[in-house]
């Protein structure tokens, strides 16, 4: 999977788990959060270190 689609994967992922907080549904919540975790297990695993040292979704972490 190319780094974009991954990235829009984990952006897609964030914003369900928002959602699902806002309007107060813990299934669109968890789904969002395993779709996240899953798409960032496989950026991890192709690629440990991102090495222009970007990363725009660290930030978020802490919020979930």
């Amino acid at each position: 999977m190319s780094k974009t689609k991954s990235l829009r994967q984990r952006i897609a992922g964030k914003t369900k788990q928002a959602v699902g907080e806002i309007i107060g549904d813990q299934e669109l919540h968890e789904d969002g959060k395993a779709q996240e975790s899953s798409r960032r297990k496989e950026q991890d695993e192709k690629a440990p270190e991102n090495s222009s040292g970007l990363n725009p979704l660290k930030k978020l972490n802490h919020l979930t």
